[in-house]
């Protein structure tokens, strides 16, 4: 399994470093055949894929759980070993209890993380927009138009509303992979399938020049709401 089909959601280069991240911090395993290397990243990988870290910090924090927890079973393991005394085998013990603590306290961060992130993409409902003064339309997909037929042409470029960038900077947050979207293609995606930001908001994403909005990529010249 190859971390970047594992993680699709992240960009290659914080794939990478997590996997590199994780296999320097997880003990070695016990035979050393290509085999034996070859299950060991896969299930390293697999325990980090369930994690579903959605961006470069979730993925730091599934690093140090999964780590963590190989730690301790691996303290388990050397604690059962026929030629461990018994201070040793109390040493381990201590050591893969406390693995586990850290690891279950990282979990506990992590679900704590996403709650938060759930809370803020709940404020964006439409209900919850609405009250805060946004009004949405009809978002019905229309009817494909005829291959023959020209481009609709360019809508006269109109200065955005004040503060309207900070809002842009606010759901490229809380909704990335949308914002990115709508970043790259000047406008909407075609079929739509999230409910519209309004076109004030779209123009801003597509054609903003904070340093949030360039991290998405580069401001469009043309872009339509």
């Amino acid at each position: 399994m190859r971390i970047t089909d594992a993680l699709p959601e992240l960009p290659q280069a914080v794939a990478l470093y997590a996997l590199h991240e994780l296999l320097t911090s997880i003990p070695p395993p016990p035979d050393d055949t290509p085999e034996a290397h070859e299950a060991w990243e896969s299930a390293a990988i697999a325990h980090l894929a369930a994690l579903q870290p959605a961006d470069a910090a979730e993925v730091d924090l599934a690093v140090q759980i999964v780590s963590a927890s190989a730690c301790a079973r691996d303290s388990f393991r050397l604690s059962n070993q026929p030629d461990c005394d018994f201070d040793k085998k109390l040493r381990c013990r201590a050591q893969a209890s406390a693995m586990l603590r850290n690891s279950q306290a990282g979990l506990r961060t992590l679900h704590r993380i996403r709650a938060d992130r759930d809370k803020a993409e709940a404020a964006m409902y439409p209900a919850a927009m609405r009250r805060a003064g946004y009004w949405f339309h009809d978002v019905s997909v229309p009817a494909p138009a005829p291959a023959e037929a020209p481009p609709p042409a360019q809508p006269a470029e109109q200065p955005l509303p004040a503060g309207i960038e900070a809002e842009a900077d606010q759901y490229a947050v809380i909704y990335p992979e949308r914002a990115t979207r709508i970043r790259v293609l000047g406008g909407l995606p075609y079929p739509l399938d999230f409910a519209p930001p309004e076109p004030e908001l779209v123009l801003a994403i597509a054609t903003g020049t904070t340093p949030a909005l360039r991290a998405l990529g580069p401001p469009r010249t043309h872009a339509t709401a």
